[in-house]
């Protein structure tokens, strides 16, 4: 894996991706992973299309990144996000934050996750079982 800011197809194991962030100055690695789930709003789900802006999802991912590093004490931070078909339980995201305390490590990992949320154009499409029609 190449660089600390990643959109692939491919499928990622968060604890590969923790032993890249991780560093003996460290007392803290905390990760997110965000799954496609088996139900939204009542309805199951039978899988899940992400797409996203080619040219400036990772160009977003980097400024995410980057706001983390600026804003809390931490030593590190990675974030994958997928794109393409996904089944049930599979990954969509992951972000690992390494640093020597726990509180800024958690701050930071959901910092990530909310301002990914926020900025990053990516679009999520979910299938539902029940109906054949298509959510976001």
């Amino acid at each position: 894996m190449e660089g600390r800011v990643v959109v692939s197809d491919d499928d990622f194991d968060i604890e590969e991706l923790k032993k890249i962030v991780a560093d003996d100055r460290d007392g803290a690695v905390v990760t997110f992973t965000g799954i496609v789930k088996g139900e939204n709003k009542g309805k199951r789900v039978s899988g899940m299309e992400v797409q996203r802006y080619e040219g400036m999802t990772k160009q977003e991912l980097s400024k995410v990144r980057d706001e983390a590093l600026l804003n809390f004490k931490i030593s590190d931070v990675l974030i994958i996000h997928r794109f393409g078909e996904l089944r049930i339980g599979d990954n969509i995201v992951g972000i690992v934050v390494s640093a020597p305390c726990r509180t800024d490590a958690f701050d930071a990992c959901r910092y990530c996750i909310d301002r990914l949320k926020e900025m990053v154009p990516i679009w999520k499409q979910e299938k539902f079982q029940d109906d054949g029609k298509d959510e976001e």
